[in-house]
């Protein structure tokens, strides 16, 4: 989520150092941690619980911990109207993300729904040329083109063999996702960002937990190792998202999201070790495209931002 502006009196920016090796240290912690909670998840789905439960627990734990530390810190917690509808709006597609990102897991590989995932930022690239009615420019277009030609070629061999339900999942989430980015900067860019980030995990907190229930879908664990396991997914999906807050106020957001492309390598990795699980060779090709593809997009961003 882009930073906003804060609602506390103007001190002192700080001057951020793409070297700092403390700030590298959290990018890289964030996107280990969020690429760990979604291998982690299979343990809790083997130990009796689900996507949507997890999910309604995490939406819960982010927006108890987000109140705390926004009222720990001084932050006003007030919105007006407007901003309120907004961000309730956001809140939902925020929910979707969360379900889809951790509950795939439950029908696909985790190395697929990683991949899947992270189609997310070359969906925002396409998402803010068609609202500015602007072709990007050349590289951002190669960028576009490589990663949606990923995006296919690991559909083509996985649409056959995987779970369209675990599939149709992650790529909603992937497109919540892209739309919330894009929603926070151009209708609430102005709120803190921690802020706006609470009052749309109160909608996703009060949205799913009352989908599991309408559903009859709670199912909580029924193993000592399925309470760890949804447990430790909730924690590192709750810390790590601060970490990379902590990262882009050190090292700034195009450095903190070039760092975050070890996220799906983790979560592929941590498959092959906890489980054997191996991608096919047509994923892992369509994969780099698309890890290439968002590489590309972030130099381009990068050699832009010097030039100007």
């Amino acid at each position: 989520m882009p930073a906003g502006t804060s609602s506390h009196s103007p001190t002192r920016p700080r001057i951020l150092d793409p070297g700092d090796a403390r700030g590298i240290a959290l990018a890289l912690l964030s996107a280990i941690g969020l690429g760990l909670s979604i291998a982690i998840a299979r343990y809790a789905y083997e130990g009796g619980t689900n996507g949507l439960t997890v999910a309604s627990l995490r939406s819960l734990a982010l927006a108890a911990a987000l109140f705390v530390y926004c009222r720990a810190t001084g932050r006003s917690l007030g919105l007006g109207r407007a901003d309120h509808r907004r961000c309730a709006s956001l809140g939902l597609l925020m929910a979707m993300g969360f379900y889809g990102n951790v509950g795939a897991v439950e029908y696909i590989s985790i190395g697929l729904t990683a991949l899947l995932f992270f189609t997310f930022p070359p969906l925002i690239g396409l998402i803010q040329a068609m609202l500015d009615r602007a072709w990007p420019a050349p590289a951002r277009t190669a960028a576009l083109a490589m990663a949606f030609a990923g995006l296919a070629t690991m559909l083509g061999a996985s649409l056959g063999a995987s779970d369209p339900h675990g599939v149709a999942l992650v790529l909603g989430a992937a497109v919540a996702v892209a739309l919330n980015s894009v929603g926070v900067v151009r209708w609430v860019g102005h709120v803190n960002p921690l802020v706006a980030m609470f009052h749309m995990a109160v909608t996703a907190a009060v949205a799913l937990p009352a989908l599991a229930l309408a559903t009859g879908s709670v199912q909580l664990p029924v193993s000592g190792t399925g309470w760890t396991a949804m447990f430790g997914v909730i924690a590192l999906q709750c810390a790590s998202l601060p970490l990379y807050f902590v990262a882009i106020a050190r090292i700034g957001a195009l450095e903190s999201a070039m760092l975050a492309n070890i996220q799906p390598v983790t979560s592929i990795v941590a498959a092959r070790v906890l489980f054997g699980e191996l991608l096919g060779a047509a994923q892992l090709v369509g994969g780099a495209m698309v890890l290439a593809g968002v590489m590309l997009m972030q130099w381009h961003d990068a050699r832009s931002r010097r030039r100007s």
